[in-house]
């Protein structure tokens, strides 16, 4: 459980920073870049919490 929290808050903070950061850049290719990474980001976060939850 610990985990799950600890991913969910790494991942809130990562995508307020990146957010943010495109934000303030204004670039579409970097947008766009963030948004790509962002979506990976939530996968990954979903498929470890799945993983997680399957193991108990």
């Amino acid at each position: 459980m610990d985990s799950i929290i600890s991913g969910v808050i790494g991942t809130v903070l990562f995508l307020l920073f990146v957010g943010g950061l495109a934000q303030s850049i204004h670039a579409i290719p970097f947008t766009i870049i963030v948004i790509v990474i962002s979506g990976a980001a939530i996968y990954g976060l979903y498929e470890d919490i799945r993983e997680e939850r399957k193991s108990k």
